[in-house]
């Protein structure tokens, strides 16, 4: 039978007599025993620590028995709390709640022994619930009430927004409530407007202010911690360009829908400054190309072959599956709705590594654009240009096929990028041709591939199992650069100790199958090991094939059995050719 571990809290609100010999919290702690004892059939047994609270009121949380039961909790020392009635653990919805969100992701129950409270039944459950959505309700309430206390301050004119913006203060001493101008800081913000007037670019002014010494706002909180005094960024002249509250306004904003009101503050901009710079923004907003940087390229613009969309998500994994860092990597991925919504077992595309299609995507549309000064641009331009191209992805499991807006391919033609500063830039290139069907509106291209999950990732390869793209930026593959590298560490040791495999392992608590095992990479020539630990060996190559070809002496044999003198080729041209 499994032992249920169980703690009793008890606690009083006042300390009126508890140096009695048989006080309150004695009474508590005994029902609480005796509760424990008939569910001994159960497994419940008792913890020696005992969780007091004498003098403590339950509408707080900070009572010290209750903080050394939920560290108990936390480390996973208890299994059941039981209490002699609810309103002994607290008074307070919203406190009992977060400690209910607690127990439940510790997997600890709740027992209240006079009100036949036990969250281990059903009807314990239940009763939990109904007292968890009071305790939504009252918070819903009082954020409610403080919402709708802030508007109605805005209404009349108050700041209600904590630290006031650059060039303003709040009240001091005797003051009238309200925002008092600090003359220094309004000067900046006076030379901000000026300057984007004279030349409207952000990152101009910004370097020109910095260079002139001036810095953000800086203040010293109630606490004595200095804020402030940094570098201006590009976003933060944006964000002083934009705040209404230099032209004494006061905004509001409720869900989708913003108030403006007029401010108790004197303002430091004139209206004809203000009307000024919002037209020059809104004029560069439209002139200038908004570039894209969402790590997704596809993202809204990919479906399967089915119809479901394939939304972008990440997640963080360790380095590799035996990595005993807490080292993690991130990946991104596009998943299939119809994966999410019908079970992973009845969707054939399921999920695809997305820098892996975004890069086959870029390299399909720039090779089908053969467009020399669109392949020049940085790559944020780039992409921004590709998503505006692209209507639609198809991901089906035997083909890809990408609709590109007519328009907006001529557009692109004829734009002129002259007046777009170029740097050096790669990009990903498309190994095969795509099959090509002008639809008037559309021009869809179509490239045969097959899914393959290969050491753990599913690639898109071609039909015969070769690359399709070329990465604008090779990357190792960590568990094989990992692989290679413990077995020259392991062949070095051999070596240098002239010990046996079997005494090695056992000196070292190492497998010694798996010594055996990547020896042989060793044994790999110097060109396939480059590649290898360069990340510009073909997808296709697995670190099992790797071990495989290791067990060739001859290195010619050992690139012939792996495909890659031709590949190698391929990569050289295109890493030239960019």
């Amino acid at each position: 039978m499994k032992t249920t571990r169980c703690a009793i809290y008890t606690r009083k609100s006042n300390e009126e007599g508890l140096d009695m010999a048989f006080n309150s919290l004695d009474a508590q702690r005994e029902a609480g025993i005796d509760y424990i004892k008939s569910q001994k059939h159960e497994g419940w047994l008792l913890v020696e620590d005992e969780y007091n609270d004498g003098g403590f009121s339950g509408g707080t949380m900070k009572r010290p028995g209750l903080k050394q039961l939920l560290d108990d909790i936390d480390r996973g020392r208890i299994d059941v709390v039981v209490v002699y009635k609810v309103d002994r653990l607290s008074r307070s919805l919203s406190d009992f709640a977060r400690m209910m969100d607690v127990f439940d992701e510790k997997q600890v129950s709740f027992v209240s022994v006079t009100q036949q409270f036990n969250t281990t039944t059903s009807m314990g459950r239940l009763t939990l619930n109904m007292l968890l959505s009071f305790a939504q309700f009252e918070r819903e309430v009082s954020g409610e009430r403080i919402r709708d206390k802030l508007a109605a301050a805005k209404k009349k004119g108050y700041w209600v927004g904590g630290q006031p913006p650059l060039g303003y203060r709040l009240q001091t001493g005797e003051e009238t409530k309200g925002l008092f101008i600090i003359h220094e800081q309004a000067d900046l913000v006076r030379t901000i407007f000026e300057r984007y007037i004279d030349g409207p670019s952000l990152v101009a002014v910004a370097n020109e202010l910095n260079e002139a010494g001036y810095t953000t706002k800086q203040w010293t909180s109630k606490k004595g911690i200095f804020h402030g005094g940094k570098r201006l960024s590009q976003k933060y002249i944006h964000c002083v360009l934009t705040n209404r509250i230099y032209v004494g306004k006061i905004t509001h904003t409720r869900g989708d829908h913003t108030e403006i009101y007029d401010g108790l503050h004197v303002p430091i901009i004139d209206p004809a400054t203000w009307d000024t710079a919002q037209k020059l923004m809104t004029k560069q907003d439209r002139k200038n190309l908004h570039r894209w940087t969402h790590p997704h390229l596809l993202k809204g613009k990919l479906r399967t072959s089915d119809g479901f969309a394939m939304s972008p998500t990440s997640t963080h994994r360790p380095l590799t599956k035996k990595s005993e860092t807490k080292q993690k990597r991130l990946v991104r991925y596009y998943i299939s709705q119809k994966a999410i919504k019908h079970g992973f077992e009845n969707c054939p595309i399921k999920m695809i590594n997305a820098v892996h299609l975004d890069e086959l995507v870029q390299g399909i549309v720039l090779s089908h654009l053969d467009h020399h000064e669109l392949i020049q641009q940085p790559t944020e331009v780039r992409n921004q240009w590709i998503r505006k191209i692209i209507d639609e992805v198809i991901l089906a499991s035997d083909s890809i096929t990408l609709s590109l807006i007519t328009d907006q391919v001529e557009q692109l033609r004829q734009h002129d990028f002259r007046q777009t500063p170029t740097k050096s830039s790669t990009h990903p290139t498309c190994l095969y041709t795509p099959d090509v069907e002008d639809c008037g509106k559309l021009i869809q291209l179509t490239l045969k591939i097959q899914i393959k999950k290969l050491d753990g990732r599913r690639l898109l390869l071609s039909p015969d199992g070769h690359d399709l793209v070329i990465p604008s930026t090779p990357e190792p593959r960590q568990h094989i650069v990992d692989a290679i590298g413990l077995a020259y560490r392991w062949h070095d040791g051999l070596i240098k100790t002239g010990l046996q495999i079997r005494e090695y392992a056992i000196e070292h608590r190492l497998n010694r199958t798996r010594i055996l095992n990547l020896l042989p990479l060793t044994r790999l020539s110097p060109d396939i090991l480059r590649n290898a630990l360069a990340g510009t060996l073909p997808s296709r190559i697995t670190l099992g094939d790797l071990l495989t070809a290791s067990k060739q002496l001859d290195w010619d044999r050992q690139a012939t059995e792996l495909g890659i003198n031709a590949a190698m080729n391929q990569f050289n041209s295109a890493q030239s050719a960019n």
